[in-house]
């Protein structure tokens, strides 16, 4: 009997396991797994040499496809350290220096993507490749990659491939002098070799290409117009204007917009909502720029988390909705900015740092599920390229701009757009999320939602009067004692003057009979 139960129980278990629900996306363990880390290990920051600054650009790519980046100095570097990371990358920019002993071990052993970029690529990754180098000593070269060509770089003291068993090669530099065209870079295996990284030209942009082969991010890339620069005591009818050609023009736009923390209740601060509002219902994405940080700011001040939250929801009050974030790249590698100033959102565009100012610096990046990679327009127009559009960049791009300051500005920036025949992405098409302690925004497929209902971004303009009392009167509570005390005083005076006067007149007139 209770085996026939079983042969009966055992199609009914069945039978219901096929019939549940199929859990949803992220459920399993495996779709939720860690995020891709990666370890970014460098000899040197190159300091006054071509290659300065080709660290802080790694940093700012590696962003753009949404990593979490471990920075460390191969000075520091400790064995074992690759354990725990999915990616590792070692930039070698002196001649001189060689990957460190404890590195070169643990790279042998080590199992995921391997990136080498520079000098003196480990013998492990030499052997599994069959790579050769040599080196240019001073000559100029044209490096092409993709429908992108730099045409004139000037290469000092520069490694090349000179020969290798690569499965695939990406771009080409040509060598003037000599004719020679060899790889810009090759990948084989878990073995991915880049010789050459300059901040400072297109071949960034070369290398932005490799990483995102390298890092598996295939999803088509859209390039976004951001305006920055925009305060509450800028050009604001310039602001609407701008807003208004670009709507006329068809073209979607961010305005990255500068927080204010006091001083609210101010007709600047009401006629600068009425301006975001405006350049909202033309089609105009707002993000809440990064506060400008004072070199004298007090390590005890922890009001940041305050400050931003109060402002986003001054925002959404007034039926503004921010959907992102701008700051710069070093806000990523800071506790206190990180954690204060940017945990309010899931999306940022990130600017090159121009003034660093760090409260708690830290060499493990923050990362965003978007983030724009940032060029400015004098790079766009540097860029050799096929047709007369400029091709899809690798990653998602802003372009970034600065509100113009007068009409001229204005027309030169509107000519400067079209020249580039760009179709700029609507930035609201795609996921953000905004989070703040009384409201939640977030965007999908064109539609704005605060707290899960769509906003209405249509405008009917508002004068703002300028009748405000900048400082409330003071409760005077002797005023009436102090005008009694006046008039006594006044009173007390005028019998004085008028006793002085009589007394004048008697000493006169007995001093004139006494002569």
């Amino acid at each position: 009997m209770s085996s026939c139960r079983r042969n009966l129980l055992l199609p009914l278990l069945l039978m219901a396991l096929l019939l549940l629900p199929a859990a949803p996306a992220g459920a399993t363990g495996q779709a939720s797994a860690e995020q891709p880390r990666v370890l970014l290990l460098y000899d040197s920051l190159a300091s006054g040499t071509p290659r300065g600054g080709n660290i802080p650009e790694l940093q700012r790519q590696l962003a753009a496809y949404h990593m979490q980046v471990t920075l460390i100095s191969l000075n520091h570097y400790e064995q074992g350290a690759m354990k725990g990371f999915s990616n590792v990358i070692t930039v070698i920019n002196d001649r001189e220096l060689a990957v460190s002993k404890a590195a070169e071990e643990d790279i042998a052993g080590y199992k995921g993507q391997y990136l080498h970029v520079g000098y003196n690529p480990p013998d492990v990754m030499k052997q599994a490749m069959k790579l050769n180098t040599g080196m240019i000593a001073e000559e100029s070269a044209k490096l092409t990659f993709g429908l992108f060509r730099e045409e004139s770089l000037m290469l000092r003291q520069v490694p090349y491939i000179a020969a290798s068993s690569a499965e695939r090669a990406y771009g080409s530099l040509s060598l003037t002098g000599s004719g020679t065209e060899v790889p810009y870079a090759v990948s084989s295996g878990r073995f991915t070799y880049v010789p050459y990284l300059e901040a400072g030209n297109a071949g960034k942009l070369a290398m932005l290409e490799v990483l995102k082969d390298w890092l598996g991010a295939g999803a088509p890339a859209q390039t976004y117009l951001v305006i920055k620069e925009i305060y509450p005591f800028s050009d604001l009818a310039l602001l609407e204007e701008l807003a208004g050609r670009l709507y006329e023009a068809g073209v979607p736009f961010i305005a990255s917009v500068r927080p204010v923390f006091s001083n609210t209740d101010f007709p600047a601060m009401q006629r600068y909502l009425e301006a975001l509002k405006a350049v909202q219902s033309k089609n105009g994405s707002i993000l809440v720029n990064a506060p400008v940080v004072m070199p004298s700011i007090n390590s005890s001040d922890l009001t940041l988390n305050g400050k931003m939250n109060s402002f986003l929801n001054l925002l959404a009050d007034n039926g503004i909705a921010p959907l992102g974030m701008g700051a710069d790249i070093s806000w990523t590698y800071d506790k206190e900015y990180a954690a204060a100033g940017m945990s309010f959102f899931d999306s940022v565009v990130l600017f090159q740092d121009e003034d660093v100012i760090h409260r708690e610096e830290t060499n493990v990046s923050t990362a965003f599920a978007s983030s724009l990679y940032s060029v400015t327009p004098e790079f766009l127009s540097g860029l050799k390229h096929e047709g007369k559009a400029v091709p899809q960049l690798p990653a998602d791009t802003a372009v970034t701009v600065n509100l113009p300051e007068d009409k001229a500005g204005l027309e030169a920036l509107l000519q400067t757009v079209n020249s580039y025949w760009i179709t700029f992405a609507d930035y609201k098409q795609t996921g953000h999320k905004v989070v703040t302690d009384t409201y939640t925004v977030d965007s999908a497929g064109g539609v704005i939602r605060v707290n899960g209902s769509p906003i209405n971004v249509d405008y009917m303009p508002e004068a703002v009067s300028s009748d405000f009392e900048y400082q409330e009167e003071q409760y005077q509570s002797f005023k009436a004692l102090f005008s009694v005390q006046n008039k006594f005083f006044i009173v007390v005076i005028a019998v004085a003057l008028l006793l002085f006067g009589v007394l004048l007149t008697v000493g006169y007139r007995l001093y004139r009979k006494k002569y």
